[in-house]
């Protein structure tokens, strides 16, 4: 779907959802969200979603995502989107494409 990449570049020149400022829009997206790299862990959105890993990341390493998750969560979340957002295009190219990203 064409309106899914839009998505990606709409968050490409802000951090937060509303007028660059973290509020309870990002608490309920960024919570859906890092749910899904929590119960899909060889999910890798990087490829068709860059932009929205690094919002992801920006969400998952706020203090307050730690008081309520727990750090052994944050720190699964951070690693795994640390990696998302450090895989090389050529190894993305490699990896085999998985239907819907998941199966």
């Amino acid at each position: 779907n064409n309106n899914d990449d839009n998505n990606d570049d709409n968050n490409n020149t802000t951090v937060y959802l509303v007028d660059g400022v973290f509020t309870l829009a990002d608490v309920a997206v960024a919570s859906y969200l890092l749910y899904v790299v929590q119960f899909f862990p060889n999910i890798d959105l990087s490829r068709r979603w860059p932009n929205l890993v690094r919002y992801m990341y920006s969400c998952a390493q706020r203090t307050a995502y730690q008081q309520a998750f727990g750090s052994k969560i944050q720190t699964y979340l951070l690693e795994k989107l640390s990696t998302m957002m450090t895989t090389t295009t050529t190894e993305q190219e490699q990896q085999p494409k998985k239907m819907f990203g998941l199966f």
